[in-house]
């Protein structure tokens, strides 16, 4: 059956999403998502679907990943289109509930540059090995790798490691280029089974913020991390060697409201 769609497409520094505002139901995700995803002129990289729940105190909107795993540029962006949707001016800030985090998050706006800065979730874990840094949030796991070439082949290959012994509803290999000081996100979705060179990555980011606060004085840290399409900065606040807050912010640009026709 078809059927008409209302959607939204935001870029967060290239990390294209597509955010459903048509209510969908879960089991059937994975068959919009995978049409939205091969609309060449929607140029997206991941399918998020708004949630029409009743009025909960403190929150401004919900929205589910396809695969319900968690993203941090998707969590701001959302957190963009609800304050344009509410006509907000100048700074302006949304609270949010997303798939794969436990808590609301706090996004800061401000509408006249159209930047969103989050608070991101702390990793459950952030240890570095010989040869990679894991850093796990529960709903996404990501290997940050040194001066490897970022290629689908080494990607399969850390992804079937992973798989072995974990069972993450995402992962990403986080390929850092330490001479160009250059980052290329490749994140996997196991719901959806789809894996992307994605243009920038949000939790990516903040994996390496984790990773770069590991032994440091106490202090706040600044790092601005350039990925394929686009530069992402993030704010590390750390205490006892560990990132103890970790924020990131970069533009957003919002495109309108436009329908699209799915076979349901």
């Amino acid at each position: 059956m078809k059927k008409n769609i209302d959607i939204i497409v935001a870029n967060p520094s290239g990390n294209i999403t597509i955010f459903v505002k048509t209510p969908v139901p879960r089991s059937e995700y994975q068959t919009v998502a995978s049409q939205l995803l091969a609309m060449k002129e929607l140029g997206g990289e991941q399918v998020a679907f708004i949630l029409q729940n009743p009025q909960i105190e403190g929150i401004d909107g919900s929205m589910e990943m396809c695969g319900l795993e968690f993203c941090g540029n998707a969590s701001r962006s959302f957190a963009l289109v609800l304050a344009q949707e509410a006509g907000d001016c100048g700074t302006s800030a949304k609270t949010v509930l997303v798939s794969g985090c436990d808590e609301p998050l706090t996004v800061e706006l401000d509408m006249d540059m159209n930047t969103a800065k989050i608070r991101m979730p702390n990793p459950v874990s952030c240890e570095k090995k010989q040869e990679c840094t894991i850093v796990d949030f529960g709903g996404i796991l990501h290997i940050i790798v040194e001066d490897l070439p970022p290629s689908k082949e080494v990607f399969d290959l850390l992804k079937d490691r992973v798989y072995e012994q974990l069972n993450p509803p995402a992962m990403g290999v986080m390929f850092w280029n330490t001479e160009e000081k250059k980052l290329t996100p490749v994140v996997y979705v196991k719901e959806v089974d789809t894996t992307y060179f994605e243009g920038s990555c949000g939790s990516g980011t903040t994996a390496m913020a984790a990773a770069f606060s590991l032994g440091r004085e106490d202090g706040t840290y600044s790092w601005s991390i350039p990925q394929p399409e686009g530069t992402i900065d993030a704010t590390a606040v750390v205490k006892d060697g560990r990132a103890a807050e970790i924020y990131i912010d970069s533009p957003v640009d919002v495109k309108p409201l436009q329908t699209v026709e799915v076979e349901i």
